[in-house]
């Protein structure tokens, strides 16, 4: 059997149509570990309605503790021999979990890993990995592929064997799925990967504004990460990542802040440029940029001022981004 947990915090307005993808797959070898994390927009109820009406979902009721402690306490509950994530807001495609189960069946993989729509704004955009069956020893450049495209970052795109499986570190609001996704990956030895686009994630711009202290901790944090995945590398095939594959990743979150920088309403535009310039002093920017190879565009044109500690141009740079992706997004859709 396999166990879909399904974190659920104020998600009345999506859980049901995420419920009901996972009750129409093709095999109906499964059963759904609702975990309300404290909702308060009626989600709870929802959730135990839903559980009425179908023998295959089951409810937990938890104070509200975060998503990675919702986690936790589906992987407990799980009876399933495999273990499948799927976020309350997203879906799943019809034959996600019977493509997987053969994967997993076929292969005799520990990990199966499948592609996804990424629903931005209402835009599509296809993520696609590079099918294929590999062993741990011989997985060194696929896991670099898959972790500079981030397709390792998440759960909900993933199969895993119960008995294989840790927690999630609760202390973390970072980093915390790439970091379990790693200690996983310690224990395989094989891993499958799908081509197939299999699970739809939706992402809304609006939710994704952090507090000052957030983007402060959310670099600290990805710091930590970024000093695991290194130190995975080089312990699984005994040598440093080269060319600064794994830093990458730290480079592009630092970027990324600076350009969430313009839609942080409650910064002066003063406390923004200061922030620009604490990126700009980090060590890590300092002594290691040189080694992160950007392939994004925009990231490629706000590094070299950046680096030359130019923050009224980073941010200026930003604007114009953010302005330029609005209206991408308003003409996609009006082409909808």
């Amino acid at each position: 059997m396999y166990s879909v947990v399904i974190p659920v915090y104020n998600a009345k307005s999506s859980l049901k149509r995420c419920v009901d993808s996972w009750l129409a797959q093709s095999r109906s070898d499964l059963e759904l570990l609702l975990v309300d994390d404290g909702s308060t927009d009626g989600s709870a109820g929802l959730c135990d309605e839903l559980a009425d009406s179908d023998p295959r979902i089951r409810v937990i009721h938890q104070k509200n503790s975060g998503v990675s402690a919702a986690r936790n306490a589906g992987i407990q509950e799980a009876c399933g021999e495999y273990v499948l994530f799927t976020d309350s807001d997203d879906y799943v495609a019809v034959d996600y979990l019977e493509k997987m189960a053969n994967c997993v069946d076929n292969a005799g993989a520990d990990l199966a890993l499948c592609g996804f729509h990424h629903l931005f704004e209402g835009a599509d955009i296809p993520k696609s990995p590079r099918s294929g069956v590999w062993e741990l020893q011989h997985f060194k450049e696929t896991f670099l592929e898959l972790y500079s495209m981030s397709y390792l970052n998440m759960p909900w795109n993933k199969l895993y064997r119960k008995d294989l499986m840790r927690t999630f570190d609760t202390s973390l609001s970072l980093g915390e799925d790439l970091l379990f996704n790693l200690d996983y990956l310690s224990r395989c030895k094989k891993i499958a990967v799908l081509s197939d686009k299999l699970c739809y994630y939706i992402q809304d711009l609006q939710k994704t504004s952090l507090s000052s202290v957030v983007r402060t901790n959310r670099l600290e944090l990805a710091r930590r990460v970024c000093e695991a995945a290194e130190a995975f590398y080089e312990k699984t095939w005994g040598e440093h990542c080269p060319n600064g594959q794994i830093f990458t990743r730290y480079m592009n979150e630092v970027l990324d802040e600076c350009e969430k920088l313009p839609l942080q309403k409650e910064l002066s535009y003063q406390e923004k440029i200061e922030t620009i310039r604490q990126y700009a002093q980090d060590d890590w920017v300092r002594t290691r940029g040189g080694e992160a190879r950007l392939t994004l565009t925009d990231y490629r044109i706000l590094f070299p001022f950046l680096r030359n500690n130019r923050p009224r141009m980073v941010y200026a740079l930003c604007v114009m981004r953010n302005w330029l992706v609005t209206i991408v997004h308003w003409i996609r859709r009006r082409e909808r």
